[in-house]
């Protein structure tokens, strides 16, 4: 009878999918983490994973609050975090108390915290990959298509997020923008990623340096609160551009009041859930690449048509994840994680129909 009973549970437990627990640091309202949380929901699905989302509602202590709470009652196989900078040793000290697998979003680490942390491998054997992109890239290109569209001008002023290792290379690559160009930056304050706040920050930015017309922020959000002091009757003398490609934002460029954002990595949560299936499958390279995965794009009004038949809801459900998996393509040796990449996906299947 015991041995029928074991036999009878087998299947049952050979079934079940791998459990992955996907830590959101944001708001449950942020408009960036939604569209991120969409996109992981569907590649989920197709890639036959089990995924919880929990929030850490912007703040590094809850976050660390909410995962011990959670982890002291559940078990997942994987865990997606992105780490807070300043906290993301005792993060990583956290995680390596359970038997979780980690893959971790964006390069979050302070200098001083790099020689602690390790490599994924190296000092935590859990640590699978580390998913990121190129910020100093991401904000040269975006404060480019500022300088293009006003070709004329030649100062600016920016509004940053918090006070961390990411917003400092979104910086350094506005500088080496402008200074490519021979531009002068007046000055980037912290905005905290507060639309009011940054309302405010640019109204008196103004004030202060009234030649400026190429104006910064770091995420699409800030560059709404700068769009509502400067009001529809002025924005067309200014070049505006954020991050992250939120939908008000996307209106706004097809509007011609935002003249760029920078994105595509709300796509980042969805292709760690890649690397977990391949890793599922034994696909996963080790030790990972330790080289930005995610290709950012620049979002203008000139190309919006292009990207929009992925921006519209639901979208996302047309694209196959698994082929962005080594497991599907034996003969592929990198990953292409890319919005340019699933848009050729779409198109190719447009054109079968």
């Amino acid at each position: 009878m015991r041995w029928l009973l074991c036999c009878c549970l087998l299947p049952f437990f050979a079934s079940a999918r791998p459990s992955v627990l996907f830590v959101n640091p944001s708001l449950i309202s942020d408009p960036f983490f939604m569209q991120v949380e969409a996109a992981a929901r569907v590649a989920a699905e197709q890639l036959d994973l089990d995924l919880t989302i929990i929030n850490g509602d912007a703040n590094r202590l809850l976050q660390q609050q909410k995962l011990t709470e959670y982890l002291q009652k559940h078990q997942p196989d994987y865990a997606i975090v992105q780490p807070y900078t300043g906290a993301g040793v005792q993060l990583m000290e956290l995680l390596a108390k359970y038997p979780v697998k980690i893959i971790t979003l964006e390069h979050m680490w302070q200098p001083e915290e790099v020689p602690k942390v390790g490599r994924p491998g190296e000092r935590y054997p859990n640590w699978l990959a580390e998913l990121y992109f190129d910020n100093v890239q991401a904000s040269q290109q975006l404060t480019m298509a500022l300088q293009q569209a006003c070709p004329d001008a030649d100062q600016l002023i920016g509004i940053n997020g918090m006070i961390n290792y990411e917003t400092d290379r979104r910086a350094e690559g506005v500088y080496q923008a402008m200074r490519q160009r021979g531009g002068t930056v007046h000055q980037l304050v912290i905005g905290k990623w507060d639309r009011k706040l940054a309302a405010e920050q640019s109204r008196q930015l103004l004030r202060r340096y009234p030649g400026s017309r190429l104006i910064w922020a770091a995420s699409d959000w800030m560059a709404l609160g700068v769009l509502d002091t400067l009001g529809p009757a002025t924005a067309g003398q200014y070049c505006v551009g954020g991050f992250d490609w939120i939908p008000e934002a996307q209106k706004a460029i097809a509007q011609g009041q935002l003249t760029a954002s920078a994105g595509g990595h709300f796509t980042m949560a969805a292709f760690a859930l890649v690397l977990i299936y391949d890793h599922v499958h034994g696909k996963l390279p080790t030790p990972f690449a330790d080289v930005p995965l995610l290709q950012l794009d620049i979002l203008t009004r000139q190309n919006l048509p292009q990207y929009q038949p992925l921006l519209r809801a639901g979208q996302w459900r047309h694209i196959d994840f698994r082929r962005f998996s080594l497991q599907h393509n034996p003969a592929q040796q990198h990953y292409n994680f890319s919005v340019q990449a699933a848009l050729k996906q779409l198109s190719a299947r447009n054109k079968k129909r």
